[in-house]
């Protein structure tokens, strides 16, 4: 059985060589979960609209640099880099973000290991301790850089930087456990 990733690694290969067919199969299967993902960040459809569009575009020109697995881990940090390049360019605007949102869906259709996988990063980012989530959502989330969390939480640079560096160690051993 073809898992939702591996049709997209195939989707994406054949993306990665110019072929239009195999582009449009991809916009078609991904532009949805993605366009929410900008939503998420950006609370404006209109906006969340010209960006998604932009990222595609970006994309089809720069599929090359893509990784052979997980493109649609790339592409979510893709998109999710242009929505935060466009906040911090044109003000912040109010977020939608959950603590479960950490991390963008996991594209498939085979909603039980999407559900599974959302529980797990869900138990696994609640193990962590309130400082750490905090600023892993500050970063990551909402797109802080280190100074303006230093401002926001009233912590040393030295101190943020090291509760997101070991809150992200300590997700990753979890979800890897």
């Amino acid at each position: 059985m073809v898992t939702a990733n591996e049709e997209l690694q195939v989707l994406f290969a054949r993306v990665k060589l110019r072929d239009r067919k195999a582009f449009e199969m991809l916009y078609r299967q991904t532009n949805r979960k993605l366009y929410g993902l900008l939503i998420k960040i950006v609370a404006d459809r209109n906006i969340a609209a010209e960006l998604l569009q932009e990222g595609f575009l970006k994309i089809w020109f720069i599929a090359e640099q893509g990784p052979a697995t997980y493109p649609w881990a790339w592409m979510c940090q893709l998109m999710r880099n242009l929505a935060i390049d466009h906040v911090r360019q044109h003000g912040r605007f109010h977020s939608h973000f959950e603590e479960t949102d950490i991390l963008p869906e996991i594209q498939g259709s085979n909603e039980a290991d999407t559900a599974d996988d959302l529980a797990l990063l869900t138990r696994c980012f609640s193990t962590l301790a309130q400082e750490k989530r905090q600023a892993i959502k500050l970063a990551y989330i909402h797109g802080y850089s280190h100074e303006e969390i230093v401002e926001r939480l009233s912590h040393p640079l030295g101190t943020i930087k090291s509760w997101i560096r070991r809150g992200l160690q300590e997700l990753k051993q979890c979800i890897d456990a």
